[in-house]
């Protein structure tokens, strides 16, 4: 069994330098927020580390999960004195980028594994490690690829307003509005009836291990979204249950793949 957490897992020497590095060795994306909500520790690549612990925390559980050895393979090398996982992420000559760990033999530290750093496939490190784990993936729920804008959505309205979480989410200014459940669901019928012109502006996130969606929610702007709803794919219909800040949007997107729709793009 894996733990599914990296710090529990193993000892990683100089984090924020070995975020800095797979920053400069994967594709060029934005790693940071322009105006932050809040104040990070990390404030040169927090989403880079927010995805790496998700995508790790990810393959650890579907591999404790997985019964078949070749298909936990897939998900996470594991043997004698290495291991590795693919980050999802690749480099300028689309090589994937794996996170590889050795075996851990200092006495100062009782976790198992050593963080040795982030390498591509044709790295020496992984010259014998066959066949490599494969890039991570979600459960598809809904036939067909995408968004089905057509679909109708169910709002959990008094759900979400009665919880204090996602009130708080809501612009203060209308938080107490008498009508704000009717305003809600006025605004992501909109955002549902917008995405069947402009379909690109819907995008998936990952919820565990399933494909779930993220649907901009204009409440006091038609322009500039207030936050995003999540949608679970049902049987012929979306089920709306939690709404998100931009920020936490972008974060789980980035989970699946780097986000295009604008209202996303501009916070980076």
């Amino acid at each position: 069994m894996l733990i599914p957490d990296l710090f529990d897992f193993a000892y990683v020497p100089d984090w924020y330098g070995q975020l800095e590095e797979l920053a400069q060795m994967a594709l060029p994306e934005p790693w940071k927020f322009r105006k932050p909500a809040n104040e990070t520790k990390n404030q040169d690549t927090p989403i880079l580390e927010r995805y790496i612990h998700i995508i790790f925390r990810k393959q650890a559980i579907d591999y404790n999960s997985t019964k078949d050895a070749k298909k936990a393979e897939q998900l996470f090398h594991v043997e004698n004195e290495h291991a590795c996982f693919h980050t999802g992420l690749y480099n300028s000559r689309y090589k994937g980028i794996y996170a590889f760990f050795d075996r851990n033999h200092k006495k100062e530290s009782m976790l198992e594994w050593y963080f040795r750093g982030f390498c591509d496939e044709l790295s020496p490190r992984l010259k014998y490690i066959q066949p490599l784990p494969q890039k991570p993936s979600y459960y598809m729920a809904q036939r067909g690829a995408g968004f089905n804008p057509d679909w109708p959505i169910r709002v959990k309205v008094e759900h979400i307003l009665g919880d204090e979480e996602n009130l708080e989410r809501i612009p203060a200014r209308i938080r107490k509005a008498k009508n704000l459940p009717l305003l809600f669901e006025t605004a992501v019928e909109l955002g549902r009836r917008r995405a069947v012109v402009e379909p690109g502006i819907v995008v998936p996130q990952g919820y565990q291990g399933k494909i779930q969606y993220l649907l901009p929610v204009y409440l006091t702007n038609m322009k500039k979204p207030d936050l995003a709803m999540t949608l679970s794919v049902m049987d012929g219909y979306y089920l709306g249950h939690t709404c998100l800040t931009l920020e936490m949007a972008y974060l789980n997107a980035r989970v699946i793949a780097r986000p295009l729709a604008p209202w996303l793009t501009e916070l980076v």
